[in-house]
């Protein structure tokens, strides 16, 4: 905490790394107060150089257990311009190394990201597009895969779980009864990934999937049984048959809702 910025956080001055340590703390704080906050697998993201962490979207919580679990890191996030049209809040979160993205092929949030990514340091995307609409994994858009090839930077899965429960997207304001847990898997050669895209990308879709529903889990037994709501999350997926693109379609859609062009 408040120290190692040139490993923490390179290419950002001293008066960025503490701010961003200030609010990631703050909001850590919070949310361990009113959800338990949980945080497992924080080693696993790697001391130094560029990471790319790739994570479910359940809520607009999710920044605060992200940065839990990245919080040796500082890291950076992709989030949709929209966020950004209130001047004071979309300062804030600029401040908090948020990168807008105005559409999925937006060349300029790409040419930042991979700019993150060569000073060395991590990077939060959610290849779902945005939040989900019923607390399963929704399929990644390839978006993703481009990253990864241009990038060619570790590969670091994080499922989350609770978000969706405590702040759902058809909800405007989050509950406050629910548990919050977080996990980092181990880092994923972006080769192995780059050489299968279309199979890669489903790889780390389900890597993220089983990470949080250790979470989910967890939550159940600690909670006997309170939380989370039973729902489709309860799902876990299985792999899709890639040889047959046809079969592959048609199975990423049964397991869960498409998902959005939308970003936060």
């Amino acid at each position: 905490m408040f120290h190692d910025f040139a490993r923490r956080a390179p290419g950002r001055t001293i008066l960025q790394a503490v701010w961003w340590d200030f609010i990631a703390l703050f909001c850590g704080i919070l949310a361990k107060m009113f959800y338990r906050m949980n945080v497992v697998g924080a080693h696993n993201i790697p001391r130094t150089g560029g990471v790319l962490l790739v994570g479910n979207h359940q809520s607009f919580l999710d920044p605060i257990p992200h940065a839990a679990v990245a919080y040796d890191r500082q890291t950076a996030y992709i989030a949709r311009s929209t966020l950004f049209h209130n001047k004071y809040f979309g300062a804030l979160i600029s401040s908090f190394n948020a990168i807008p993205l105005k559409e999925k092929s937006d060349s300029a949030a790409i040419k930042a990201a991979l700019q993150v990514l060569a000073q060395g340091r991590c990077l939060l995307i959610y290849p779902e597009g945005g939040r989900c609409e019923d607390g399963a994994v929704a399929p990644f858009q390839r978006g993703v895969a481009l990253l990864i090839r241009r990038a060619k930077v570790p590969v670091v899965p994080i499922g989350l779980e609770g978000g969706f429960d405590i702040w759902p997207s058809s909800q405007k304001l989050p509950r406050l009864a629910g548990r919050l847990e977080v996990e980092a898997g181990e880092p994923i050669d972006p080769e192995v990934l780059i050489n299968d895209p279309d199979g890669g990308i489903e790889r780390l879709r389900l890597a993220v999937d089983r990470l949080r529903m250790n979470r989910r889990e967890s939550i159940r037994r600690s909670t006997q049984g309170r939380f989370p709501a039973v729902g489709p999350g309860d799902r876990l997926l299985v792999p899709a048959p890639i040889s047959d693109g046809a079969a592959h379609s048609q199975h990423v859609h049964s397991q869960s809702k498409p998902a959005t062009n939308a970003h936060a």
